[in-house]
């Protein structure tokens, strides 16, 4: 077999990597189901984490330039997942209510088509009340973007690429995790998390991809839902490259 080599024509012994996140991307736009959302439509985001997670979105916005009228991101008013939820659901309706009442701005839409609540599974299923977050989603009409343990098994699918390893039991140790593989803290505060996220923030498409081949291996092995770890942040990013024009989308969309 012939040797790989790199765009400067060097061997490249890692091409392999190359190749295999470029499937994934292309096999991930393949197989996203009818599209999620389309050009234009409007997205509430709230998120339970006030640093990590607002920043992420900002980039993701900026990437697929959505402006903040059509995207808003708004921190949650506590880390309890049904607070977060009850949040989301609150700002919709009094979106509307200001509409009625003719109070919001020129620019401002009367109704969000997608409204997603960013939450963490891991306290909620160590105290047993996960079934009630998803059945009070259900009630509100919240869509869950939700991740296990947190948010940060999402940004270590960027980082270290398709993984079901078995050592991240809690938040704080996912947290851990991705610090030793990035080499340096990444949520102090807002500007150390933007400098560390926007190191790996483009392998966003792949892990779209990781994330569909995490909840694939969990279902064929038989994981009670949500397995340990997965998350469902795709979902919401994929929606977000769907309502981007045409040619900023990272991710084909899918025929219906």
């Amino acid at each position: 077999m012939g040797q790989r080599m790199s765009s400067e024509g060097n061997y490249n012994p890692e091409w392999w990597k190359d190749a295999r996140a470029s499937s994934l991307a292309r096999k991930s736009a393949r197989q996203g189901g009818s599209t999620l959302a389309k050009p234009g439509d409007t997205f509430l985001i709230v998120t339970e984490g006030e640093i990590t997670e607002p920043v992420y979105f900002d980039l993701l916005l900026s990437d697929l330039q959505l402006s903040t009228v059509q995207v808003r991101v708004l921190p949650g008013d506590t880390s309890d997942p049904r607070r977060v939820v009850e949040t989301a659901s609150w700002l919709a309706r009094e979106q509307e209510r200001k509409h009625r009442k003719g109070i919001l701005g020129s620019n401002e839409p009367g109704k969000f088509d997608h409204v997603w609540a960013v939450i963490d599974t891991d306290v909620a299923i160590r105290e047993q009340f996960w079934p009630k977050v998803e059945a009070l989603a259900r009630a509100k009409k919240i869509k869950l973007a939700h991740s296990t343990p947190c948010f940060e098994f999402w940004l270590l699918l960027h980082v270290v690429g398709f993984t079901t390893r078995s050592d991240l039991y809690n938040g704080d140790m996912a947290k851990a995790a991705l610090e030793r593989e990035l080499g340096k803290q990444y949520s102090t505060n807002e500007e150390t998390a933007k400098a560390a996220i926007a190191l790996f923030f483009r392998e966003w498409p792949g892990a779209v991809a990781y994330s569909e081949r995490v909840r694939l291996h969990h279902a064929e092995v038989g994981t009670p839902a949500p397995g340990n770890p997965s998350t469902e942040v795709d979902c919401l990013v994929r929606a977000l490259n769907d309502s981007a024009r045409e040619h900023l989308r990272k991710l084909v969309q899918s025929k219906s």
